[in-house]
């Protein structure tokens, strides 16, 4: 069977499955787009979710910081943006005093063509638009929460007025799902509370997985962070793969519009794999197919690591990720975690020991729990293969060439799965589907 795979921006990869060794091709089922997706915004501010509505919050506030997502996100804030700033301006905001921080977390920082396609060059020309550096903003802390993380959040918001954050809404392999509260203990947070919130220990929480927030110490923390900074305000989205159109919009309060929206997702982006297979082909689809870090954790983590419960790969089996990776390594603390280390062991001993932990070390612990138990095959990349095989996974030219390898290593009867877009799976396997 021939499989379009998810590649970059509007792209696809070709892979041709025998019928005989196809196990199943899986991937989230997408909503309508909202027909008038402007509407249901200012609906949403409006009719806000345990809140009142943002025009009547913002009266008489000095100023405003709004906390937006980086380009590794769907994009929401295209639609979303030009309606919170006309509601700010009839609750008599000023533009010059309201704030844009992007919140990059440890991403690199967001560049102008990026935030002209994130927010039009309207918005970015007539507004303050900081990008949050987590390791040289300036920052607040806040408190200490019970997981123990040390809150500490970029000083721009915490002593705006008014704070609001504008979030996706996706499968995330910590809190559950993106959006809510991690804008609070990620985006805009200091280097010291994004390592300390993404420990071995929340790794290996079984509650800490794709698609739960229930009793999920990570989420738990996330809202106590959102709580102490005092997050008056957010606005979370869901978009369709296909065209980044908005389906779904909430606001209000941080933990009820967040769970309005992630009880409408369970039965969208819940993935029933009937058992593991020999070999995994991954399609991590955009934004989160540009680099190796988040294709490790969006390709590699998400089908075999802790937060899926159960691996889609039997012990001994391959994982191909197909992707373009034209950004490269991403995170350097990931990728020398990875390379300076001879085995997966030592690399999850290392991060283990080490008594203060930076992003990114979290997903070198996370990948090498895989490794341990699966070869990791990055196909169709723009890297420089080298680069992949020092972090201890094999490079090969195309989907195609390294699906036919994998066919001669296991056998006539291998069974081969595909995922399609996993940055939008909660996966369960063995479950029934």
């Amino acid at each position: 069977m021939r499989v379009e795979l998810l590649y970059g921006k509007g792209g696809t990869v070709p892979l041709n499955v025998p019928d005989a060794n196809l196990a199943g091709i899986y991937s989230a089922k997408e909503r309508p787009p909202l027909t008038d997706p402007r509407r249901a915004v200012q609906a949403a501010l409006r009719n806000p979710v345990g809140a009142r509505p943002l025009v009547e919050i913002c009266r008489g506030k000095k100023t405003a910081c709004v906390a937006i997502t980086d380009a590794s996100r769907p994009n929401i804030e295209r639609v979303v943006m030009p309606v919170l700033l006309e509601e700010l301006e009839a609750g008599g905001m000023r533009r010059e005093d309201v704030a844009i921080l992007v919140g990059v977390g440890s991403h690199p920082p967001a560049t102008m063509a990026e935030l002209e396609a994130k927010l039009g060059p309207e918005i970015v020309h007539n507004y303050r638009i900081e990008n949050h550096d987590c390791y040289r903003s300036p920052v607040d802390y806040v408190g200490t929460t019970s997981l123990g993380v040390p809150a500490e959040v970029n000083t721009l918001f915490t002593r705006a007025d008014l704070k609001i954050a504008v979030g996706t809404v996706l499968p995330h392999p910590f809190a559950g799902f993106s959006g809510g509260p991690k804008m609070m203990a990620v985006g805009i947070a200091g280097c010291r509370t994004i390592g300390a919130s993404h420990s071995p220990a929340t790794i290996n929480h079984p509650q800490c997985r794709y698609g739960n927030t229930a009793g999920n110490p990570f989420y738990q923390s996330a809202l106590e962070v959102a709580q102490m900074v005092g997050l008056d305000f957010i606005v979370n989205g869901v978009t369709r793969e296909d065209d980044g159109s908005l389906v779904q919009v909430a606001a209000g309060e941080v933990q009820a519009a967040h769970g309005q929206i992630v009880a409408g997702l369970q039965g969208d982006f819940l993935v029933n794999i009937p058992e593991p297979a020999d070999i995994v082909v991954v399609a991590t689809g955009y934004p989160k197919d540009g680099n190796i870090y988040h294709i490790s954790a969006l390709g590699v983590c998400a089908v075999a690591g802790a937060a899926v419960g159960r691996s889609c790969v039997r012990p001994g089996g391959a994982i191909i990720a197909v992707s373009p990776m034209e950004e490269g390594i991403y995170n350097e603390v990931f990728y020398n975690t990875l390379k300076e280390a001879a085995t997966p062991d030592e690399v999850m001993a290392r991060v283990e020991s080490l008594p203060e932990r930076k992003p990114g070390h979290h997903r070198a612990y996370g990948v090498a729990q895989v490794l341990k138990q699966h070869r990791v095959i990055m196909a169709q990349s723009k890297m420089d293969p080298e680069q992949i095989k020092a972090i201890h996974m094999e490079a090969v030219a195309s989907a195609q060439e390294a699906l036919d390898r994998e066919l001669k290593r296991y056998g006539a009867a291998a069974k081969v799965l595909v995922l399609n877009g996993t940055h939008r799976m909660v996966i369960s396997v063995g479950q029934g589907g």
